[in-house]
């Protein structure tokens, strides 16, 4: 048997229709600053290859949204968008502060999403019926 142990223990939390998700609150900001600063909430989603933040943060950060690097983001339902790529940092009270390269969204999302990148800074593990994920910093 293979045993895995993690450092923190998180409770899923709900949507605005009362459905339960993981879901991490996160300090968004610019690397190697503290301000301007935003707090969002950004879903796990193992099926998502790279991390989508809602567009209108970048900008809420100082961030010339445009001026990244453009990519494309295709859904579940095979609908595409574009999104543009920026290095930010995210950070949380108990797990740490990760440099990442994210997509900014150019039209507007229902949900941020952390995605297979940020999975890879970070030990998680999904208990989907105690609706409890585990997390620790990778080393």
């Amino acid at each position: 048997m293979i045993a895995v142990t993690y450092e923190h223990q998180v409770p899923y939390n709900y949507d605005l229709r009362g459905i339960s998700f993981p879901i991490l609150i996160l300090r968004l900001s610019l690397p190697g600053q503290v301000e301007p600063a935003l707090d969002i909430e950004a879903y796990l989603d193992s099926g998502a290859e790279k991390s989508l933040i809602e567009g209108s943060f970048a900008t809420a950060l100082g961030i010339e949204l445009l001026s990244g690097r453009e990519t494309k983001f295709v859904s579940t339902n095979r609908s595409e968008f574009i999104a543009r790529l920026h290095r930010i940092c995210l950070s949380h009270p108990t797990i740490g502060s990760f440099d990442l390269e994210v997509g900014f969204s150019t039209a507007s999302i229902a949900r941020n999403l952390l995605g297979r990148d940020f999975f890879n800074l970070v030990q998680i593990g999904f208990r989907e019926r105690q609706l409890t994920f585990y997390i620790s910093s990778t080393p």
